[in-house]
């Protein structure tokens, strides 16, 4: 049987499909004159997954729901349960270690994966954080296995090429020279989510609504908002939607995919704290945990960290290290002219 580039949304599978080059027709979801592969063809790549998994009774869970649990970017979201199961079950009947009971019913992961314990990382950093904001600042007692971590983020990396255009805004009066887009000078640099007090970094966003989201404008505000190019490649830990990468791009970046289903919490958990938006009511000091871990990843050699904004649904921040590898080209004077706002109960 046969699936399609538009069965799955991960680039990887999708890159593997078109490179056979053949149309056909679907059998999943149906499309025609599709670039089409059979399913038999998929099973070294979907292997690695099916190895990670055992029939359980103590599990709810079936195989084609962990899958999509975990790999949320992984299939069209516009397939259907049953579509995503028959495509799973498809496929691994070419699997050596296929069953029914590993292919219809309950499953949980294999104990090697429980044994990593997904949780130490994130312990190790909150004991980090909470001695680093309240005990000691530069001989840190609590044991953080910084190597580690940067062994993970090394594998994040990603360049952007010259000629990449991000967006920096700043509310003022009346439009802004380019030369007041940058960052700031050291004696006005405030701590932040990424750089230490004094020591300023550039905050850029991909897109022109992110960074005027990021100023956190009020109705009828004014802002300029710079345009920057890259003169040179920019060099970047990547913290952006690591919970929903593909398991195919994952072992492509180097991960074993148990591996990094048990450090993924803690990705998560390094991105939410870089996305939170700095609050009137927080202290420096909440803001040393991410400094040092951008340091570190500064220390490494690279020039940015780049995360998920929390004011743009879908939009991404960079913290520049090295920002003379930008330069701002032009700026726009814009007005606030409407603000929408979503609430949702406290719980």
């Amino acid at each position: 049987m046969n699936c399609c580039v538009h069965c799955f949304n991960d680039v990887q599978i999708k890159r593997i499909i078109t490179t056979n080059n053949i149309l056909g027709e679907c059998d999943f979801c149906e499309s025609k004159q599709i670039k089409v592969l059979d399913c038999e063809s998929l099973i070294q790549y979907f292997t690695q997954m099916f190895e990670l998994y055992v029939p359980s009774s103590q599990s709810s869970i079936l195989l084609h729901q962990n899958i999509v649990d975990y790999w949320p970017g992984l299939f069209n979201a516009k397939l259907s349960e049953k579509t995503v199961k028959h495509l799973i079950n498809t496929i691994g009947r070419s699997y050596d270690g296929y069953s029914k009971d590993l292919f219809e019913g309950p499953v949980d992961f294999i104990n090697e994966i429980d044994e990593k314990n997904p949780q130490e990382l994130e312990l190790q950093w909150e004991d980090f954080a909470l001695e680093i904001k309240e005990n000691n600042r530069f001989f840190i007692e609590s044991k953080i296995d910084i190597e580690t971590i940067g062994s993970y983020l090394v594998r994040l990396a990603k360049t952007y090429p010259i000629g990449q255009i991000f967006y920096r805004a700043r509310l003022s009066e009346k439009k802004l020279d380019i030369e007041q887009l940058g960052k700031p000078p050291k004696q006005n640099a405030t701590s932040g989510r990424a750089n230490p007090l004094g020591i300023p970094y550039l905050y850029v966003s991909e897109s022109e609504m992110t960074t005027v989201y990021e100023t956190r404008s009020s109705l009828y505000d004014q802002l300029t908002v710079g345009q920057f190019y890259l003169l040179e490649p920019l060099q970047v830990i990547s913290l952006r939607q690591v919970d929903s990468i593909g398991p195919f791009e994952i072992q492509e970046k180097g991960f074993e995919l148990g591996e990094f289903i048990s450090i993924r919490p803690f990705l998560i958990r390094l991105q939410n704290e870089l996305s939170k938006p700095i609050r009137k009511q927080d202290a420096p000091f909440d803001y040393l945990p991410t400094q040092y871990l951008c340091e570190y990843i500064k220390f490494l050699g690279f020039d940015a960290i780049e995360y998920d904004s929390s004011m743009h649904i879908g939009g991404y921040n960079l913290a520049v290290f090295h920002d003379h590898k930008l330069v701002c080209r032009s700026a726009e004077f814009l007005d606030v002219s409407n603000i929408v706002y979503t609430v949702n109960p406290v719980m």
